[in-house]
């Protein structure tokens, strides 16, 4: 009868079932990171395609909006079809103006509402209106009563939203208030400034008070030329 060679069935030593370990916890850590640097990118990624997704819906419905702005101050019904921009602060405006539609005339006014609980819940309001517009008695005109039927979130993670006025006598940008009930004008153009911020970057700065120390934010501008203008 053959003898089996009794060295196949010895046992591990101590030794190697150590160093076993270890090779596999070494194996193990670097498949976490990897992991952990994939889960990273793909979130940066997510949150890099929401933010251009959000600015490019507030961009293409103001310059849809924009283009059909107009004034007038002399309805027969007396009320008073308006452009105002009124700052509220260095990042924040209302813009607040008549526009037409293929369904008639409609008040639209856009502005940022802060987060009562850190950047991550700022958003970026709208109001519409086509009955009872042109509300001057409203508390706190022309900001926007965000407790109102007619005003709902537009678009999440901005955290600011500035509007100038090109001065042609001046040659420059102007952050000032432009009412066209007083000038019975619109500017000639306006430049829009909207601070968006990824959801993690804005969660981790959920604390930081100034907008200027909050990490992640980009800026992106857009110039309209108003019809009143051209």
């Amino acid at each position: 009868m053959k003898i089996i060679n009794q060295k196949f069935f010895r046992g591990f030593t101590l030794i190697e079932i150590l160093v076993a370990i270890a090779v596999l916890g070494i194996i193990m850590a670097s498949l976490m990171v990897a992991f952990s640097q994939t889960q990273m990118t793909v979130n940066t990624t997510r949150e890099g395609a929401e933010v251009m997704q959000n600015v490019r819906a507030v961009t293409e419905q103001l310059r849809r909006e924009l283009a059909q702005a107009i004034i007038n101050n002399n309805r027969p019904d007396g009320e008073q079809v308006y452009f105002e921009i009124k700052q509220l602060s260095r990042d924040n405006s209302v813009l607040r103006f008549g526009c037409t539609t293929s369904r008639g005339l409609m008040e639209v006014g856009y502005q940022v509402k802060p987060g009562e609980s850190g950047w991550h819940k700022h958003e970026l309001w709208r109001l519409q209106k086509n009955k009872k517009m042109w509300d001057y008695s409203e508390p706190g005109w022309p900001a926007l009563n965000f407790d109102s039927p007619d005003v709902e979130p537009f678009a999440f993670g901005v955290v600011g939203f500035r509007v100038k006025y090109w001065s042609a006598k001046r040659s420059r940008w102007i952050a000032g208030n432009w009412e066209s009930i007083q000038r019975n004008a619109m500017p000639r153009r306006i430049q829009i400034a909207i601070k968006i911020v990824g959801a993690s970057d804005a969660k981790k700065a959920r604390n930081v008070e100034n907008l200027k120390n909050v990490k992640g934010v980009q800026e992106f501008t857009i110039e309209i030329n108003l019809p009143q203008a051209r």
